[in-house]
């Protein structure tokens, strides 16, 4: 089908935006929904939560160019395109300070503040190498090279079966170059995994805007992540995606619209768990994807709305200390009471240690002066048996006896908490994580800096919590340090312990999550190429760890950390079990140094899908229930797992010795 602008409105036509366009080439069922509640969605999933404030502050500083400030309104026609840069620099930047001080919600998120402030500066060099030579000043020169922004465009488009539809969006920029050629211009703040979405978008742009204005321009997407990434579309090309996938598409939404029951499942299933219209979804298709997990409490990230706009939960007062935990206090002296009650039946006069009130499980420490320690140890059998309805468990540990049970109504721990109280230790260095709260209180944290901690082994059966685990410790790796700083590779065989995250943290992926576990091969391939390519580099700086590295060098290194959920099905496989284990023993003895890490979980933790090779090389430990006592010896040389409360009760074995723990509660 020829592609040709028409001049003049046809009656009928059914209306449609470049937003929902996108949204169907994406998931049908999300325009469709949209459509039938008369709201277009912001489908939040592999965008950056900051792309809407930067559009602002492009649009803003665009209309400022009839009136620039003084520092840029009196730069010479020939200054140097640094002195340029920089000046409009701090003109971008300026407005991202009013921003900010607008939007508190942006401020949560200080990785991809500095990030987005990078991009700012990416764009403002990118201008002033434009307009580098036309012997105008800059503020003259940008006035004539950016024509338009946030310009509104329509055109009236013959969809499959001859049907008209109007097509509505908002362009960008359009810049005008020298000897007449012109670009339209998508800034992207998203990585390449979009790529197809993103030129398919601006390629009916190219369309749209040959309509409104009679302009013939070349598609440009410039992605910023932050550095700059340019992307030119030829004419031939942008026009082919439009007639073989664009107008053909356009049919099938007329046809969505009308009965939005017919529109068919996205085949990006990861897509599911945080669709902003998820809930509508499982209400009308039956077979709507639903996630095992949901994500961690108060994740301290703020996710777009159907409406793209960033939400927090509501404010809170200065994080501190721990609350002051009345209920549990007093659950833990009727325990008390109860205990030493039992005792003195068996003969023995107890004296009460420390309480110890954690999030979920209540401690306490029995001593008996009087009287021989075997004593009390065999009067524990019977306490154990006499208070069964409270699940009470008798604990030797060296010289101490504790008697501990689970709290009736646990303590919810929440993982903006747990960062904000450690915030000076993450902020510190990237590689930093939490794990959860400790019996005591305390913040269960660590480093992948550290040699015992570099690498980790988590376990954990269905229910066990080791799903919200799993993302509560990405969260924790990212919330201080930008992508610059941290990047991820996320393997996700399920296709749901990690879709949760793609909306917060989706510019610190290196790529695409993986759902093929054989990809992750060639992954772990690269990585090895990788970490011999930062021992070069140290080499030739004389350093030792991209510690020291990074304290020096120009560009920093990104710590890479590696996160696979379930990785027993490359064990089981005959034809990736080896060159898998190869791989893991290769990173595992020397990635630490170069910054580059492990993470491998499984819920199923016997001999053969944790060989010996695997415990060798990840000396982090975490278990969180699993089913036999031989499982817990796998994971921790001990037992004890099995009998963790599930949903997020964990031990962990960070090179310090063993702590147990409550990860973040959904």
């Amino acid at each position: 089908m020829a592609l040709r602008p028409d001049p003049l409105p046809r009656r009928g036509a059914r209306e449609l935006s470049v937003t929902e366009i996108r949204n169907a080439l994406r998931c049908p069922r999300v325009f469709a929904l949209g459509r039938a509640r008369r709201q277009a969605v912001a489908f939040p999933i592999g965008a950056s939560s900051l792309g809407a404030l930067f559009h602002r502050i492009a649009e803003r500083f665009a209309r400022e160019l009839e009136a620039p400030p003084e520092p840029v309104r009196a730069l010479p026609p020939h200054a140097p395109r640094e002195r340029v840069a920089d000046g409009l620099s701090a003109w971008l930047l300026g407005h991202l300070v009013d921003e900010l001080e607008a939007n508190p919600s942006a401020a949560s998120m200080p990785g991809e503040i500095d990030d987005l402030a990078e991009a700012l500066r990416e764009l403002a060099r990118y201008l002033a190498k434009q307009i580098e030579g036309t012997g105008h000043g800059p503020a003259e020169a940008l006035r004539s090279f950016l024509q338009h922004t946030e310009l509104a465009v329509d055109a009236v488009l013959d969809a499959s079966g001859g049907v008209p539809v109007r097509v509505s969006g908002r362009i960008d920029a359009v810049y005008c170059r020298a000897r007449g050629a012109v670009d339209v211009v998508e800034y992207k703040l998203t990585d390449e995994a979009n790529q197809e979405l993103d030129q398919a978008q601006v390629a009916l742009y190219r369309y749209l805007l040959r309509y409104a204005l009679d302009l013939d321009a070349d598609p440009l997407i410039l992605r910023f992540k932050p550095g700059l990434i340019e992307t030119k579309l030829s004419p031939v090309a942008a026009d082919g995606i439009v007639e073989r996938t664009l107008l053909p598409l356009l049919g099938k939404m007329v046809s969505w619209s009308e009965r939005p029951e017919n529109a068919p499942a996205t085949s990006r299933r990861d897509l599911c768990p945080t669709c902003p219209v998820r809930p509508a979804c499982v209400e009308t298709y039956r077979d709507a994807l639903e996630p095992r997990d949901q994500p961690p409490a108060g994740a301290a990230r703020p996710m777009p709305d159907p409406a793209g706009r960033l939400t927090l939960p509501p404010p809170r007062e200065p994080i501190g200390a721990l609350p002051n935990d009345t209920e549990g206090m007093a659950e833990a002296e009727a325990l008390a009471t109860q205990i030493v009650s039992q005792l003195k039946r068996q003969g023995v006069i107890a004296s009460l240690g420390r309480k110890t009130v954690g999030p979920r499980l209540l401690r306490i420490e029995v001593t008996s002066p009087r009287q021989r320690v075997a004593q009390l140890d065999r009067a524990a059998q019977d306490v154990e048996h006499h208070l069964a309805g409270y699940n009470v468990r008798f604990e030797r540990e060296e010289a101490r006896r504790y008697f501990t049970a689970p709290r009736k109504v646990p303590r919810k721990v929440d993982l903006e908490t747990l960062l904000a109280r450690k915030a000076a230790f993450l902020r510190e260095r990237p590689g930093r994580f939490v794990l959860g709260e400790g019996l005591d209180g305390e913040v269960i944290a660590g480093d992948l800096a550290d040699g015992s901690s570099c690498h980790l082994l988590v376990a954990g059966q269905t229910g066990s919590g080791k799903s919200v685990l799993l993302r509560a410790l990405i969260v924790g790796l990212c919330h201080f340090h930008p992508p610059a700083a941290i990047q991820f590779t996320l393997v996700d065989p399920k296709r749901v312990t990690f879709g949760g995250l793609a909306a917060g943290i989706g510019a610190h992926l290196a790529g695409p999550i993986v759902y093929d576990v054989e990809a992750l091969l060639a992954e772990l391939d690269a990585l090895v190429a990788e970490m011999e390519e930062r021992y070069t580099l140290f080499e030739h700086r004389k350093v030792q760890s991209i510690d020291d590295y990074n304290d020096t060098a120009p560009v920093p290194l990104p710590r890479r950390v590696v996160v696979v959920d379930e990785f027993q099905d490359l064990i089981a496989s005959r034809a990736t079990r080896q060159p898998f284990l190869d791989v893991v023993k290769r990173l595992g003895s020397m990635a630490r140094a170069a910054g580059i890490h492990l993470v491998l979980a499984t819920q199923r933790p016997d001999r053969t899908t944790v060989p010996g090779e695997i415990k060798a090389n990840l000396g982090g430990r975490v278990a969180l229930r699993v089913q036999e006592v031989v499982n817990s010896r796998i994971i921790l040389d001990q037992g004890g797992a099995e009998e963790l409360l599930g949903k997020g009760d964990f031990y962990a074995d960070l090179g310090h010795g063993l702590v147990r723990g409550q990860a973040p509660m959904a």
